[in-house]
């Protein structure tokens, strides 16, 4: 802490004796008596005297008066505290180097400070508390003044300590006061006094402390002293003055008074002997004051001028001492550099002096003074004129002090005579000097001061300023400071009455700058030269613009004409003048000139230029419409000027005049069109202010605009080409303003159509301006486009073009309507209306594709739409609208020249269209839609190899095009989902109110994932699940309904009657379709409570769109709605076990070829356990009993079909039983066996319910069926209801799929469950026959019996973790809880050691090494980690034949693993080939062993498996509620 205190005072005291001289420059002013002394207690040695300790020393500071011997209260604690007589330190323990760093402050008087000295006493306080004794054991001190009488030095001492005995002693200081107090002290003492015995002194003790004075009347400096006494010794006067140049500025600066008085005193005593060192003295001391220390005390010396100088006569002195340096400058530059340095103030004494004169006088001058200034000032001129370069520094100090002595001077000269003798020195001051900038400063401080007010000044002052401004002006020589006085010019008459006297003095003003300022407005604005001070920086500009404003606000109607009339005589020079004159404000009212919020300098602006162009405008009607129009000149007009008589000049005029009339018009829309104007930007109160105060700008101006228009007459169509500056102003808001402007469109309209006959070029124009208006700047409302069709319409009228304006009108106005809806959704940053920024663009692509002219337009907006896409990565509709834009092209070497956005070069045609199909095949690699990148393929590959020969490129796209047949081949795509959304609502956008679309969503999408992407759109959209009436239809709230549809896919005619690959099918089951259906159940008759299922029909809907998808877009607008087709129930439910087949065995497929064993389990779950709507059960109690077949005698076939159905059911689920047993582990195993036992007692119940007695099916029959042997069988009750094959069944290899059901020969008309229909269930794996190997095939001429119309199945196998979705699809499938969890590491099997992971010892495949990874293919997932098998399923299936597990396969959830042909070996990392799996055995059991089939275990290692311990129950299976089923899909 002690530490803490030490530093912060040493850096009190260094920040203290900082600030103490900052002190005496600010706080010390002339009048001002103060005798203060600062003492810092430094520190101090003391020495231990032979103790272990350090002393407690504790410093008592006293001020001694000497003569009455008593300490003198004079010690300041601190502001508004009395002073005391002592003052004592903080104590440090047990330290003899204490260190105190404390400051006090000493109020001494004057009269008191040569008899004074401060003492300070050391003692020693005692470390007892109780006791508190303070023993003295030394002293020092210091006399504040020395011998000479000068006083203490400020800084540091080092004090002598001296030994004290007897403190009674300090009664008498005499005794201590003889001896030294310092080392400087020393030598002043004799060794007598030295050696005092009452006060030894101890060499190795010294005290430190530092003393500061601030003073105005003592000083520490002998040679001023010895000025300040020159009276006591008059011999050495002049030795002193001259000394006086070694005095240090600070010393001068504490006595300035007394110093001054001094030396005019000098002077009063003997002008002639001491007039030069009196001079040389006040040069060296206002010299002093110049330097930046003193700056502050030049106020001191304006106050001792006026207050306290005396010298009535030295005026005469100084005036002849100045002419005198002016006039011998060559013999000491330095020193005339010093005096003219000096002047303002040697002036100010002689103003001063001459004015005390006069004063003591009684007005009684001697009149040399004028005469001695005017002499002053010639020689001051001949001064300025000289060009020698040794001058230049003295010439420039001494402009610079020249405008304060012109002002002293009016104390005593006329206004008249100041200006005169001012102007006359600026003048004399030649342009190659290099002291212009000097010469300006000078001249801009007399315009601002008194002088340039009083009009007889003023008028000598201004002619000589204007021509001393424009010529600098003009050569653009110290722009900134030029403009600035001329600011300040213009400025002074705001503060004037204007007079006619002051009117001809601003028509003066007027006709010397007007024309300069132009100039040099359009040149600095040009000006790309960088830095403050060039003449296009900002600050100069705007300077520039301040001038010419203010200039033009002084104007008044006669300066307008008097200055148009000065050049009416020459056509050229006033067209010339206006142009340039229209020119700049075009500029000012465009360009950047002032801050974004300096509004009110910008309407002031915009006043002005309003004003003054109404005086402008009037000589292009009076003097230049006869020479646009071509005609003779009127008598008025030929008084004012001569008509030229040669051609070339004639022409010329009239080209002249043409573009004085196309830049007032472009300089009109700028000024209606510019920002500050466009009140409806702004906040409502600012919008109402402005409007108070100034009103609204751009309706006059439209005004205006339109009457110069009308003057044009026959004359208009030189201007035609400025339709887009017109149509720019019909945008800006106001329908009174508009309803003035659109007109000239009509007018522009006329001209065309009477010099072309036609509007096609107008038209060009008024689309590519609309489309920037609108969009890129955001102007114009659909009031816009009301009114512009309304007000052209009703122009149109009775015209010769009326039918074909009628036509462009409707066109424009179509085009309006798409420009506004793109650009109401349209934001650079913004992604949200998405939907609706491609919709709007691609409405404005449809409009502009028809006319070929606007290619270029329509080009923009393919890119924007291209651009939308690809932020989505939707590569797919990306390449398709790319692919609209190179259908454009052709083959051909035509060179086509660069468009304008910057994407292609100037280029051949065959170029540009070869690097948009390079890019569209990048888009559709992306997009895997390779099929629709072949053509392009091809038709880059016949370029390259007959046309161009470019085997090298020939190459590469052949390898492309390769490449695209085998990822069509090898790589799984999942099917796109289609959605049918319909907008219901007036207040929709009119491109989607209450109209229907097609939605191609990815493979994974769900009504809610399309239903949130549109709400971003529309946010106060609601989502309706229920049929539309016409009030929602009509009302203003929104909704939106989306359902999901299935694909009515059209047969490829290229296909058929070929065995082509179910990978290559599979596209175009999905993609190139414009056709769909959804189904609507509805009940027909009287409905059964506990069969609603008998009288539940579907009413099917069939949709048209407009085009292919996919397409350009995601989504097509539905045009075609067909209804009408009926679905009975018994259909429905052959088609409900179509499609449950159909799952069951891509599930199954999926589960031996990728080991994803969940969503199988969770459709064994639905199927075996069918709780929610009865399953077969059902179907079984509704149509297959008598009394159906009775009722509904033409569905037989239908009903034997379903029997047929359901008997392959059965095989299926047995063949998923089976491999489902050999995939799941332990935590699934009781539920696998309740699958097993529900699956027998549903067999049984059908059996026993449905069943008539007969010879069992034979096993050839059952193989067939199976698929085992190749030969083809035929279907004797083919269904009467076929559906389209849907995406679960088309990716089912073609050798997996299975051919309708046919009935048994020989069997019983009723329904026969086989044997081997449920064979393996119960049996052991290792008596399967080697005949069941044979892979299961059908003839490619069949007919599939597993079409089904949902493509949801196949989705819930790949992507484990997939919900159930809305009731709006139509499913009617359960949730699929989340997938099992992952498990690593390898199972060991039990007796035989470890074998490699997923491997089986009762696996049928051969343990042999597997065969290499193949690399994995294009978007292939990485192959999973294996699973970890728990111990318990080891134990229990140790010694049993190898088998296929799941931690042998992939297990791929999210990202789906591509298919491979079946015989194509290891896939993706898999132990196990696809044909292996495919050939899992199935034993066909006796008849008399079937009885106790189901309740065999399955063996393990040729014994069957032990008993399930008792208290392991199999887990009860979740119940489902109970819902009416829903068959619409």
């Amino acid at each position: 802490m002690i530490l803490n205190c030490l530093y912060f005072k040493m850096a009190a005291k260094h920040v203290f004796f900082d600030c103490m001289f900052l002190v005496q420059q600010f706080f010390i002013t002339s009048g001002d008596v103060r005798n203060d002394l600062y003492v810092v207690l430094d520190r101090a040695i003391f020495d231990r005297g032979g103790k272990t300790a350090g002393k407690n020393v504790e410093v008592t500071v006293c001020v001694i008066d000497r003569s009455n011997m008593r300490k003198m209260p004079c010690i300041c604690l601190g502001d508004g505290e009395k002073p005391v007589e002592e003052y004592k330190s903080v104590v440090y323990r047990h330290t003899n180097q204490p260190r105190w760093n404390e400051i006090i402050k000493l109020m001494i008087p004057i009269d008191k400070f040569n008899d004074t000295h401060i003492r300070f006493e050391f003692r020693h306080c005692s470390g007892n508390r109780a006791n508190n004794m303070r023993k003295l054991f030394g002293m020092s001190f210091v006399k504040l003044m020395k011998g000479d009488g000068t006083t203490l030095h400020d800084g540091p001492h080092e004090l002598y300590v001296y030994t004290c005995t007897d403190h009674n002693r300090f009664e008498n200081p005499s005794a201590y006061l003889v001896l030294p107090f310092s080392t400087t002290d020393t030598a002043n003492k004799s060794i007598n006094a030295q050696n005092n015995s009452n006060y030894p002194r101890s060499p190795r003790e010294f005290f430190h402390v530092e003393t500061t004075i601030c003073s105005t009347k003592l000083t520490q400096n002998v040679n001023l002293l010895d000025l300040l006494r020159w009276k006591k010794n008059t011999n050495n006067v002049v030795d002193t003055l001259r000394r006086l140049s070694k005095v240090g500025g600070q010393d001068i600066v504490r006595i300035l008074q007394d110093v001054l008085d001094t030396l005019f005193s000098i002077l009063d005593d003997n002008p002639e002997k001491y007039a030069d060192l009196v001079f040389k003295g006040l040069i060296y001391i206002i010299g002093v004051l110049r330097d930046s220390r003193f700056k502050s005390f030049t106020t001191v010396l304006d106050t001792y001028i006026e207050r306290h100088f005396s010298g009535a006569l030295a005026h005469k002195y100084l005036l002849s001492y100045l002419q005198r340096v002016t006039e011998n400058i060559q013999m000491n530059h330095d020193y005339a550099s010093s005096a003219f340095s000096s002047f303002h103030f040697l002036f100010k004494f002689c103003i001063r002096s001459r004015i005390l004169y006069e004063q003591t006088t009684g007005g009684k001058g001697d009149g040399r003074f004028v005469s001695d200034v005017r002499s002053l000032f010639s020689s001051i001129k001949d001064f300025m004129k000289r060009d020698e370069d040794y001058v230049r520094k003295a010439q420039s100090t001494l402009l610079e002090n020249c405008y304060i002595v012109f002002i002293e001077l009016q104390k005593l000269l006329s206004p008249l005579d100041v200006s005169t003798l001012m102007m006359e020195t600026i003048e004399s001051v030649p342009q190659s000097s290099g002291l212009t900038g000097v010469k300006l400063k000078c001249l801009s401080q007399a315009i601002k001061g008194k002088l340039f007010t009083d009009s007889s000044s003023r008028s000598y002052i201004l002619p000589l300023s204007l021509g001393i401004l424009s010529s600098l002006i003009k050569g653009e020589q110290e722009l900134r400071i030029c403009l600035s006085i001329v600011g300040d010019i213009l400025a002074s008459y705001k503060h004037l009455t204007l007079t006619e006297y002051e009117s001809n003095e601003i028509q003066l003003i007027v006709n010397a700058l007007i024309g300069i300022l132009l100039n040099t407005l359009l040149h600095i604005q040009k000006d790309q030269t960088v830095g403050p001070n060039a003449p296009g920086s900002p600050s100069i500009v705007s300077l520039c613009t301040s001038c010419f404003i203010c200039l033009l606000k002084l104007m008044k109607e006669g300066h307008y004409e008097m200055l148009i009339s000065t050049m009416a005589h020459d056509l050229e020079k006033l067209c010339g003048f206006l142009l340039r004159l229209f020119c700049v404000f075009e500029h000012l009212v465009t360009m950047v000139i002032f801050p974004k919020d300096w509004m009110v300098m910008k309407m002031a602006l915009n006043i002005v230029i309003l004003s003054s162009t109404q005086y402008f405008c009037q000589p292009l009607h009076t003097y230049l419409i006869d020479a646009v129009q071509n005609e003779p000149h009127s008598k008025d007009s030929q008084s004012i000027y001569e008509t030229p008589h040669d051609e070339g000049v004639q022409s010329r005029i009239i080209s002249h005049c043409i573009e004085v009339w196309n830049r007032f018009f472009l300089f009109a829309s700028c000024f209606l069109t510019q920002p500050c104007l466009q009140l409806e930007t702004f906040t409502v109160e600012k919008r109402s202010k402005i409007q108070d105060k100034y009103g609204d700008l751009r309706e006059p101006m439209a005004f205006h605009a339109v009457s110069m228009w009308d003057k044009l007459g026959s004359t208009k169509a030189e201007f035609k080409s400025k339709t887009s500056l017109f149509l720019g102003v019909t945008l800006v808001p106001g329908s009174g303003l508009r309803k003035a402007v659109l007109p000239i469109i009509s007018d522009i309209m006329d001209c065309e159509f009477q010099s072309k006959g036609n509007f096609s070029q107008l038209e060009d124009d008024l689309s590519d301006k609309l489309d920037q208006f609108v969009v890129q700047e955001r102007k114009g409302d659909n009031n816009y486009r009301d009114l512009f069709e309304s007000v052209l319409m009703q122009q149109s009228k009775g015209k010769d073009w009326e039918e074909k304006g009628v036509h462009l009108i409707g066109k424009i106005a179509q085009l309006l309507e798409r420009l506004i809806d793109y650009r109401n959704v349209v934001s650079i940053n913004n992604e949200d209306k998405r939907f609706m920024k491609i919709s709007c663009i691609y409405n404005l692509m449809n409009f502009l594709y028809q006319d070929r002219s606007k290619r270029d337009t329509w080009a923009r907006h393919i890119y924007r739409l291209h651009e939308l896409h690809l932020r989505k990565d939707e590569h797919t509709e990306a390449a398709f609208t790319l692919l609209e834009l190179a259908k454009t092209y052709n083959w051909s070497d035509n060179l086509i020249p660069e468009d304008s956005y910057g994407r292609f070069p100037q280029q051949k045609e065959r170029e540009r269209k070869e690097i948009l199909y390079n890019k569209i095949l990048v888009h559709l690699d992306k997009g895997q839609v390779w099929e629709c990148g072949i053509p392009l393929c091809k038709e880059l590959a016949d370029l390259y190899e007959n046309k161009l020969y470019n085997y090298k490129k020939l190459s590469t796209i052949l390898k492309t095009q390769a490449d695209f047949f085998t990822k069509i081949l090898d790589v799984k795509r999942l099917p796109p989902i289609y959605f049918l959304v319909e907008f219901f609502g007036k207040s929709f956008p009119a491109i989607k109110r209450n109209k229907c679309f097609i939605f191609r969503g990815n493979p994974c999408d769900k009504v809610a994932n399309i239903l949130q992407s549109l709400q971003a759109d529309f946010p106060n959209a609601q989502p309706l699940s229920f049929k539309a009436d016409d009030s929602i239809k009509n009302g203003q709230a929104q909704y939106i309904s989306v359902r999901q549809v299935n694909v009515t896919a059209s047969e490829n005619s290229r296909f058929k009657g070929h065995n082509v690959p179910h990978e290559i099918t599979l596209f175009y089951q999905g993609n190139e379709v414009n056709e769909f259906f959804y189904d609507r159940p509805f009940q027909k008759g009287v409905e059964d409570k506990s069969m609603p299922m008998k009288s539940m029909w579907l009413d099917r809907i069939t949709l048209k769109t407009t085009f292919r998808l996919p397409g350009v877009l995601k989504w097509a607008e539905v045009t075609q709605i067909i209804k009408g087709e009926k679905i009975s129930p018994l259909k429905i439910a052959v088609e409900t076990m179509k499609k449950t087949s159909a799952e069951l065995e891509l599930l199954n497929y999926n589960a031996k070829t990728y080991g994803v064993v969940e969503p199988l389990t969770m459709k064994l779950s639905g199927v075996v356990q069918a709780q929610v709507s009865g399953g077969i059960t059902v179907y079984r109690d509704i149509f297959l009993t008598e009394s159906y077949a009775e009722e509904n005698p033409d569905d037989d076939d239908i009903i034997q079909e379903l029997k047929n159905l359901i008997e392959d059911q059965f095989r299926i689920l047995s063949e998923c039983i089976i491999v489902h047993s050999r995939l799941i582990d332990d935590t699934l195993r009781p539920l696998h066996d309740e699958f097993k036992r529900q699956l027998l007692e549903l067999k049984r119940s059908i059996q026993h319910d449905t069943s008539s007695p007969g010879p069992l099916p034979e096993r050839k029959e059952s193989l067939n069926r199976l698929g085992i042997k190749n030969e083809d069988r035929s279907n004797k009750s083919k269904s009467v209801f076929h559906t389209p094959e849907t995406q679960a069944t088309r990716l089912i290899p073609k050798s997996y799929k299975r051919g309708p059901v046919s009935p048994r020969k020989n069997s019983d008309p009723g329904l026969m469950i086989s044997q081997d229909a449920l064979s393996g269930i119960g049996t052991s794996d290792s008596s399967s026959t080697s005949s069941s190997s044979i892979p299961h095939t059908r003839d490619s001429g069949s007919s599939s019996s597993l079409d089904i119309n949902n493509s949801t199945f196949y989705r819930s196998s790949i992507i484990s973790n997939v919900s159930n979705r809305s009731s709006s699809d139509g499913d009617t499938f359960p949730s699929i809880p989340p997938p099992l969890p992952k498990r690593g590491g390898s199972r060991p099997n039990s007796g035989t050691g470890s074998t490699s992971s997923g491997s089986r010892s009762d696996s049928p495949i051969p343990e042999t090494d597997p065969p290499a990874v193949p690399p994995r293919k294009v978007n292939e997932a990485p192959p999973p980690l294996p699973r970890k098998t728990s111990s318990s399923n080891l134990s229990r299936r140790s010694g049993e034949m190898p088998v296929i597990t799941r931690e042998t396969l992939p297990t791929t959830h999210e990202n789906p693993v591509p298919s491979r042909p079946v015989d194509s070996g290891i896939y993706s990392g898999s132990e196990t080939s696809l044909k292996d799996i495919g050939e899992i055995q199935i034993t066909v059991p006796s008849s008399e062993e079937f009885n106790g089939l189901l309740s065999v275990q399955i063996p393990v290692g040729g014994t069957a498996e032990p008993e399930v311990p008792p208290k392991r129950t199999p887990p009860p299976v979740p119940s489902r509620p109970k819902r009416t089923p829903d068959h619409s899909q």
